[in-house]
């Protein structure tokens, strides 16, 4: 039997046609799913297709429209929570113009035109009687993941054409009991009648028997030529109602009005229930010239066509995109708050995109991560039924990202249905490092899945609100007392890399597990709820001190994983034997050569999952790039992490290792991970002659983000969710950041890249960075809220001003003082031409952080140091608040 966590594709049909062409475009088939929902009724088809574990479901038999649509979509989420993207595949009736030269057999793909949506609701009697076409319902459109891989496949077939012909060939060549009825009819059987030319509503003839072939009764169209896609693929707004669209005027005016392409009745009972891609092979013409002889073929165009876009996903991508269901519930909760006061205390706490660092993390593999999950201490915590701790410490690169990512998104929601299941990744950056952001994501998705317990924090928000989200110890409070309230519901917290919890916030947390581990034993607890901890991290010492402050009288709270490391061993040989089966597939390799691969990395000696993605990625390079693959040698496979880094930064050109360092300096040295824009910005501005202007400095993103893989390899990525730059993992900053005082070992001495950035030369680097974006002759246009198609650069200079002052302070000992005069010209007309959120100058800003030597520059110039703004009033109070420093 299947696990129904295992499967992120949601494919939707309306009739049985579809559901049978869906199915033969799998590349195999897996057994019925083990458990679903008590009230799910839905018949399910499992399989793999594009490297995708996908559930295709099918309306009840005689059952089409809105409602029914929605029904499926509802519980195949229930069933299915970790589907993250959806498809609506099948047919539809056609909306040819003169613009859109569509013929059946053809696809229709949606796809915004223009500020409309891809799909639009309209109500068919309204349409008939008033001959207007009103919409009833602007509707969701698919995650951006889709889109993408849509518009990526578009350019495909433009350079290439498409084989979807060939395809459906090839299937019913094998599966001869489905051609009568699936494959392609003749040409002649597609006629396009005039629009004036009706079929009778009560004749059961064929339309040649009634309404002929006659020239005049039908419109002319040219044979399409061989340079000509046959079917075509059209891409714009298709348009659904509850009702079937059989009126050829009707059609005509729609279509001409909102340039619809194709008309069905099931997309808009899915659009804002299962955000989905709507693919519809085109059958007839949405005309009274009903018939069913080509529904077949157009179900199975539709069905070559998706399985084309899914080839286009990267499946690790996908598993990275937020699951439909989290989707929905955040877009209804505006419904669930007492009030507007609520809704609003509850937005408040969304200070980090904390989903996105969860997403960014693999999947796990099934039979992985068994060495914590069938520990007898994680069983204990996972079956205790009062408040509990855990700990869990492994080695680097061991999986307890993936591990934590598991628990959350499968095995916690698994075990105890009805519990709500909150999480916080740390990343060793300023967006992600904070034990305030930390709570602050905690309550946000507590009061997300019960928003009654909003009461706990709505009194805390409306007296101090402007401190609130600096406040540990009352938003710990906050935590605790609404867990408590005895109409809570079981709440489990997975905090995730301990490790990258910067050093005073970090004590801290760990000092409030203890005491509640501690307060554990000391009460007794009758409520009905309880709150749990999981805690991630790699085994550092100070970690350790920290705990141990627990009673020893209480169960261990600790799982050591580095204890455990002959079991991860054999978790990570099970996994090189299936990268090695799929890489031979995707190279065709000779079982020779994988047994060669296979051997070699079963035999280095420091195996983790961390040094076996980059091994496999290191070999596929090899191997791809070989006239030969079967006879490279491979015996060159990095044994060790670093190895793996220094062999994927030495294939940097000797005329790109700048420009490379340059980039790392950045990604490295930045307070937040950058998105693509704003890196590109960054490297423009420390690498153009010319500064200006935006103009002078800005490199073109695409491009840019084209390169990126291509100087880095696997050592950066674009994260597809947020387009953020990000290093593969936190070992590899370790890898390039000497550590301060550090000795040059001789094995160093042979090595490029490790260690080779000093953090004081990228703190100035990223100061002199800031600070010539400060001075961009257009800054002041660039912070305009409506200039257009500015948002990267808008966001690296908000960027600059927040983190400037800090990048100078932390690289104050090797730049002259005298040069951040400079940065100071954004601010000279004022403490009025910018101001931060808080309407706070430069002075404030610079008094309240402690910046001794920019508040000295800052008193020379002409800045009102009695100006009264912000949490202390004025600059001077500011200066005298337990700041280090103090205008003299």
């Amino acid at each position: 039997m299947s696990d129904p966590q295992q499967y992120t594709v949601g494919w939707i049909c309306a009739i049985s046609t579809e559901y049978t062409a869906a199915r033969q475009f799998l590349d195999e088939e897996h057994d019925r799913p083990d458990h679903v929902s008590a009230n799910d009724s839905n018949a399910y088809t499992l399989g793999k297709m594009a490297g995708h574990n996908i559930v295709i479901a099918v309306l009840p038999d005689g059952e089409y429209g809105v409602s029914s649509a929605t029904a499926v979509a509802k519980d195949m989420l229930n069933s299915f929570p970790n589907v993250r993207i959806g498809l609506m595949v099948g047919i539809g009736g056609g909306a040819p113009t003169a613009k859109h030269d569509i013929r059946l057999g053809d696809v229709v793909v949606s796809s915004r035109r223009g500020s409309a949506p891809c799909v639009y609701q309209y109500n068919y009697g309204k349409t008939i009687q008033g001959r207007s076409f009103q919409p009833s319902g602007f509707l969701n459109q698919p995650p951006t993941v889709v889109r993408t891989a849509v518009s990526d496949l578009r350019s495909k077939y433009e350079d290439d054409g498409h084989h979807i012909e060939a395809r459906i060939t090839t299937i019913l060549e094998r599966k001869s009991r489905l051609r009568q009825k699936y494959s392609r009819p003749s040409k002649e059987s597609d006629r396009l009648y005039m629009s004036s030319v009706v079929h009778p509503a009560d004749d059961e003839h064929s339309c040649e028997e009634v309404c002929g072939s006659h020239t005049a009764d039908l419109v002319q169209r040219h044979e399409r030529r061989e340079d000509e896609d046959n079917p075509t693929i059209h891409y714009g707004v298709i348009a659904s109602a509850d009702q079937l669209m059989k009126d050829a005027i009707t059609r005509d005016a729609i279509a001409k009005e909102k340039d619809v392409l194709c008309f069905e009745m099931e997309a808009a009972g899915l659009m804002n229930h299962f955000p989905c891609l709507v693919i519809r092979g085109i059958c007839d013409y949405s005309d009274s010239h009903k018939n069913k002889e080509w529904q077949g073929y157009a179900a199975m165009t539709a069905a070559a066509y998706a399985k084309d876009v899914l080839r286009r996903m990267i499946p690790s991508k996908v598993e990275q995109e937020e699951r439909l269901g989290n989707v929905l519930a955040e877009k209804n909760e505006a419904s669930r708050y007492q009030d507007e006061e609520h809704r609003n205390c509850h937005q408040f706490f969304k200070t980090s995109t904390y989903e996105h660092f969860k997403n960014i993390n693999s999947g796990r593999v099934k039979e992985t991560c068994q060495w914590a999950l069938d520990h007898p201490l994680y069983q204990r915590w996972n079956e205790s039924a009062t408040d509990d701790l855990l700990w869990i410490s492994a080695d680097p690169g061991c999986g307890k990202s993936v591990l934590s990512k598991s628990l959350v998104d499968e095995r916690l929601i698994n075990d105890a249905v009805g519990n709500t299941i909150c999480y916080f990744f740390f990343k060793d950056n300023d967006e992600q490092n904070s034990l305030t952001t930390c709570l602050c994501a905690l309550l946000h998705q507590l009061f997300q899945h019960q928003p009654h317990l909003l009461q706990h924090a709505v009194p805390a928000w409306n007296s101090n609100a402007s401190k609130l989200q600096q406040e540990t110890d009352e938003l710990w409070r906050i935590l605790l007392a609404a867990t408590s309230d005895a109409a809570a519901h079981n709440t489990i917290c997975v905090l995730d890399a301990l490790d990258e919890c910067k050093d005073g916030d970090r004590s801290n947390l760990i000092a409030k597990l203890a005491q509640f581990h501690k307060d554990v034993a000391a009460s007794q607890n009758s409520r009905q709820s309880w709150l749990k901890f999981i805690v991630t991290s790699r085994p550092y010492d100070d970690i350790q001190r920290g705990f141990q402050h627990t009673p020893s009288s209480l169960p261990l709270i600790r799982l050591r994983g580095e204890e455990e490391n002959d079991q991860i061993r054999v978790e990570i040989n099970y996994v090189i034997n299936l990268e090695v089966l799929r890489l031979s597939n995707e190279l065709g390799l000779r079982e020779s050569t994988s047994l060669r691969l296979k051997q070699t990395l079963l035999a280095m000696e420091h195996r983790t999952y961390l040094w076996l993605h980059l091994a496999i990625d290191d070999v596929r390079t090899t191997l791809q790039n070989s006239l030969r693959p079967d006879e490279e040698p491979i015996d060159s496979v990095p044994s060790s992490v670093e190895g793996a880094y220094e062999k994927i930064l030495s294939r940097v050109p000797e005329t790109l290792r700048q420009k490379v360092k340059l980039i790392l300096h950045i990604i490295v040295g930045a307070r937040r991970p950058l998105a693509v824009g704003e890196m590109a910005l960054a490297l423009g501005l420390a690498t153009s002659k010319q500064h200006r202007t935006s103009e002078d400095v800005q490199i073109d993103k695409i491009h840019f983000e084209n390169q990126l893989r291509h100087w880095c390899g696997l050592f950066v990525y674009v994260n597809r969710s947020d387009s953020r730059i990000y290093l593969i993992h936190q070992t590899a900053r370790e890898f390039l950041v000497a550590r301060e005082r550090m000795p040059m070992l001789g094995s160093l001495q042979n090595s490029l890249w490790r260690y080779s950035l000093e953090q004081i030369k990228t703190e100035q680097m990223m100061s002199e960075i800031c600070v010539r974006c400060l001075n961009l002759g257009d800054l002041k246009l660039l912070l305009d809220e409506d200039y257009p198609g500015k948002n990267d650069q808008k966001e690296f200079v908000d960027y600059c001003c927040d983190w400037w002052g800090t990048h100078y302070r932390c690289s104050a000992s090797v730049i002259e003082k005298d040069s951040y005069q400079d940065a100071l010209k954004p601010y000279e007309t004022a403490g009025e031409t910018y101001r931060d959120e808080w309407d706070r100058t430069a002075l404030f800003w610079a008094s309240e952080e402690g910046h001794e030597d920019i508040v000295q520059i800052l008193l020379d110039s002409v800045t009102d140091v009695n100006d009264w703004r912000g949490r202390y009033g004025n600059a001077l109070k500011a200066s005298l608040s337990g700041v280090d420093a103090a205008p003299q």
